[in-house]
């Protein structure tokens, strides 16, 4: 009876007295557990044990009601500090953009400039260029095309050597083939009504 003592004492611990961290709050779970196991295995050694085991599932509830409050208290605590540095990330992250966004706009837009990048016109090639541009890009189609041609063949060449060699062990077949098997509409048809 010394340890239902020592857990009525816990449980009338003040608010003060609460652990602080989660750490605390596990280990005095975990004596609170391994009290409560060896109250149930003196329990088990008596006559009436349901009595027993009813009356020290009600007190070990009680003794750990409060751990399970704090736990829950920690839990939220822990929570809103998460909340309050994500929204601290976001802000820092919103003024940054916001910063970025201003020395862009200075960029973009300088004092002694009148237009737009968009208007000025776009610099003209000369038709040799545009000759040469057009020449490499027919040479690069050529050669693409002729690269599918060549996979192609060897497809083909790979497809007719497995149908040769499937027709090969065919041929080379032992077993003769089944008979087929008879119509379904024959097999109706040669029923008498």
């Amino acid at each position: 009876m010394k340890s239902s003592a020592l857990i009525l004492l816990l449980v009338a611990m003040p608010a003060w007295a609460q652990p602080a961290t989660r750490a605390e709050v596990s280990a005095q779970r975990a004596a609170i557990e391994q009290r409560f196991a060896r109250e149930q295995a003196e329990c088990e050694q008596r006559f009436s044990v349901a009595a027993c085991l009813d009356d020290l599932r009600q007190r070990r509830h009680d003794a750990l009601a409060p751990l399970v409050r704090r736990e829950h208290e920690l839990a939220a605590e822990e929570r809103h500090q998460r909340a309050e540095a994500q929204a601290q990330r976001v802000r820092e992250r919103e003024l940054a953009a916001a910063q970025d966004e201003g020395q862009r706009r200075e960029r973009v837009v300088p004092a002694h400039a009148s237009s737009t990048p968009a208007s000025q016109p776009v610099r003209a090639r000369s038709p040799e260029q545009v000759a040469q541009a057009r020449q490499q890009a027919e040479q690069k189609a050529d050669a693409e095309s002729a690269r599918r041609r060549e996979r192609a063949r060897e497809r083909e060449l790979r497809q007719q050597q497995r149908l040769a060699t499937h027709a090969a062990k065919e041929k080379n077949r032992t077993k003769p083939l089944a008979a087929p098997l008879p119509l379904p509409g024959a097999s109706a048809a040669s029923k008498p009504d």
